[in-house]
């Protein structure tokens, strides 16, 4: 989870993103004993299951696969996007696509956080590799 101080709902754009970033905080670290669940959900090792897990059980069993919730994630991002270039479009007289009067704003687009960090590190770590950077560069002063 990656906190902004410089935003308005305690380091979250609106509050749909704050009630989201609780929500899986909470799924985190409730857990649901044994007793209070189907025996298919029962975890013997452990004597409960957290809720995140309880979910992505029921994920596995409805068939919400990660592969279909990326789609569904890229697909309203570029909706979002979509609806940008709309309102952001000029166009010349015909009605032909000219440019647009600003920059589209990606901070509306949802993302993986631990993936967008994932990947940052293996870039560093390919241009630390690559010779394109020192590792004493990334160290702070």
């Amino acid at each position: 989870m990656n906190y902004d101080s410089s935003l308005p709902y305690c380091g979250f754009n609106n509050i749909e993103e704050l009630t989201a970033d609780l929500r899986q905080a909470f799924a985190e670290v409730i857990t649901v004993p044994n007793h209070l669940l189907p025996e298919d959900f029962h975890d013997h090792t452990r004597g409960g299951r957290t809720l995140e897990r309880l979910e992505q059980l029921c994920d596995e069993r409805d068939g919400n696969t990660e592969h279909r919730k990326l789609k569904e994630l890229k697909s309203r991002n570029v909706a979002k996007l979509a609806a940008q270039v709309e309102a952001k479009t000029i166009r010349n007289g015909h009605g032909d696509f000219v440019d647009l009067d600003s920059e589209l704003d990606y901070s509306a687009n949802e993302c993986d956080d631990l993936a967008l960090t994932r990947n940052m590190m293996a870039l560093v770590g390919g241009m630390v590799n690559g010779g394109l950077l020192d590792a004493d560069d990334l160290l702070e002063d």
